[in-house]
């Protein structure tokens, strides 16, 4: 067992620093993240970004949009899932967003970032085999070919690799489930809360793979 194998007396522990979010309320401690996603501000304008860092009750998100403090914030990023919270921070190069959670988010957000912090220490997969760009116009409409009586759904593309997506999008959607993205067949190889995670049926040829990428 991991828990075993990496106890505080294991001679292995001591090639190990695992990640711990800590119990302390006052200061709960900041995790390098780096996944990409979208948010929508107060006025529905909606913006691509990077969540840099995060802690359960706060996230940094280095993008160019303009914010103001106070503002509201409603995004999707990849492994995290939907956020929201208000923005505490104006930073150069981006914002701080204050999050608003419920004790049982706050519970599933701590274990998604011991993940984070852990993965490369611990070789944990990852199934990035490409690098990811956020869409400029990351509106889709999404089928579900494993539900023959689900309806077409519009969904937002989080971030795009050439192998695979994270999609914003809502209704009954499995892991394993065949979609249609736009023109571009998928599978669902995770599922998170606001959205799935797939991998295409072929890799996007690289000079398509740009910014300006329809699926």
């Amino acid at each position: 067992m991991l828990s075993n194998a990496l106890s505080a007396n294991s001679p292995r522990a001591a090639r190990f620093r695992l990640f711990r979010l800590s119990d302390e309320r006052r200061a709960p401690p900041r995790v390098k993240i780096e996944v990409g996603g979208r948010f929508m501000l107060e006025d529905r304008s909606e913006h691509g970004g990077t969540a840099m860092d995060a802690s359960i009750k706060a996230m940094g998100i280095r993008s160019d949009a303009d914010v103001r403090i106070g503002e509201r914030v409603i995004g999707y990023f990849d492994t995290i899932g939907r956020i929201e919270g208000t923005i505490e921070r104006v930073t150069d190069g981006g914002f701080v967003v204050e999050l608003a959670t419920t004790l049982r988010k706050r519970d599933r957000l701590a274990a998604q970032l011991i993940w984070l912090a852990n993965r490369a220490q611990l070789n944990l997969p990852e199934d990035r085999r490409h690098d990811r760009i956020v869409p400029r116009d990351p509106r889709i409409m999404v089928r579900n070919l494993s539900n023959s009586t689900a309806p077409t759904v519009p969904g937002h593309v989080i971030d795009v690799s050439r192998s695979g997506a994270s999609v914003s999008v809502r209704g009954a959607i499995n892991k394993g489930d065949e979609l249609m993205l736009g023109t571009t067949p998928a599978r669902v190889v995770r599922v998170f809360d606001g959205g799935v995670a797939v991998e295409f049926r072929a890799s996007v040829p690289e000079r398509m793979f740009s910014p300006d990428i329809r699926l």
